[in-house]
């Protein structure tokens, strides 16, 4: 019977040969409570609701002992997958960072949402990637302390990253930024470049202060080790574009980030537009795909799982019913196959694996 809980060892050889896509059997791990930050950490009950957040809002002390709480209980979870810390992905740090607001409406809504700045007009008034930024300054104190702390129990990852799309959303307005798409093109053409700069510069802030894990690294929210170097990217708002709009503004910069980081992973939704064509001719490392609340089933994504599953690592999330995790383990191939699903506690985890992986 294969073993429910594993050492670190073993789960990162596991990782290994599921990169090589040489893994004799999917891989399996367990998410354990609520996917909103805000009710995963303990210190977050502490954020002021209701007016603009600082830096000063978030003192890293306080996260500490959350990261502890999380380690343990994915621990106590078992599987293949391994618990990562990053600095606190429930702050919108690329918003903030740009001169976005950033609001905490209310503890129920279980994250915090960005606002276009005030005054903002063109690509011209986005600000440059300094380390003189007080939400870059914060970032680093984060990644300090938490190396620091974990003492190399567990790994360290790059945190939530919007992508370009979701950056151009906020800016210009969440069905704005389509329509400015096609009437100013050129205006969209120099926001993306710019923020394309930023979004790798702030990378790579983060990258060279990630300190090595059985030579690679962790995932913020994934909990998959990774190979050295990686960045976890998303483009959740390149669901509302036409193929023919993502192709001329999103793709190239999606290339760029991709080319600028050693290694790669794209998390995607599995509900609009899903761009699995134009990241497939891309270097990434691995693909991410939900299994989305009211969003198509594991059945109905079969085909796409195996287009990407032909050349490419894939990695299932999401709060997976029992007839998909049926599916998933009973019609895809193994070969570079990780599932990560929701649990509620321990117990849920070790039926799970009991029922997919030690029979």
């Amino acid at each position: 019977m294969d073993s429910w809980k594993k050492s670190i060892d073993q789960r990162v050889a596991l990782f290994k040969s599921f990169y090589a896509r040489q893994n004799s059997r999917p891989l399996l791990g367990f998410f354990h409570g609520s996917e909103y930050p805000i009710h995963r950490y303990a210190a977050a009950r502490n954020i002021p609701i209701g007016r603009v957040l600082a830096p000063e809002d978030f003192p890293v002390e306080s996260y500490l002992d959350d990261c502890e709480h999380l380690f343990d209980i994915h621990e106590q979870c078992g599987g293949d997958f391994i618990w990562s810390a990053s600095i606190f992905w429930g702050i919108p740090w690329l918003e903030a960072a740009l001169g976005c607001p950033i609001v905490l409406s209310s503890y129920e809504s279980g994250s915090i949402h960005a606002n276009s700045p005030c005054g903002f007009r063109d690509a011209a008034s986005l600000p440059e990637f300094t380390f003189d930024n007080p939400w870059v300054q914060k970032a680093i104190e984060f990644l300090d302390r938490i190396s620091q702390h974990s003492a190399g129990r567990y790994p360290m990852a790059t945190t939530r990253m919007r992508g370009i799309s979701d950056l151009l959303a906020v800016l210009y307005g969440g069905q704005e930024f389509i329509f400015k798409m096609m009437a100013e093109p050129d205006e969209i053409q120099d926001a993306c470049g710019k923020l394309c700069d930023f979004w790798v510069q702030f990378g790579r802030m983060q990258i060279d202060r990630i300190p090595d894990f059985c030579g690679g690294v962790g995932s913020f929210y994934y909990n998959a080790w990774a190979p050295k170097g990686t960045i976890w990217h998303q483009e959740d708002a390149a669901a509302l574009l036409s193929p023919g709009l993502f192709d001329r503004f999103i793709a190239p910069c999606d290339k760029q980030i991709v080319d600028a980081f050693d290694s790669c992973i794209m998390h995607q939704h599995s509900t609009g537009f899903m761009p699995v064509t134009q990241y497939l001719k891309m270097n990434f490392t691995a693909l991410e795909l939900h299994i989305d609340s009211g969003g198509p089933s594991a059945e109905e994504l079969f085909d796409t799982h195996n287009v990407i599953l032909q050349s490419k690592p894939l990695i299932i999330w999401g709060d997976i019913p029992e007839r998909d995790l049926d599916w998933i383990f009973s019609k895809l191939p193994a070969h570079g196959l990780a599932v990560i699903t929701v649990v509620q506690s321990p117990e849920q985890a070790e039926a799970t694996w009991n029922r997919y992986i030690a029979t």
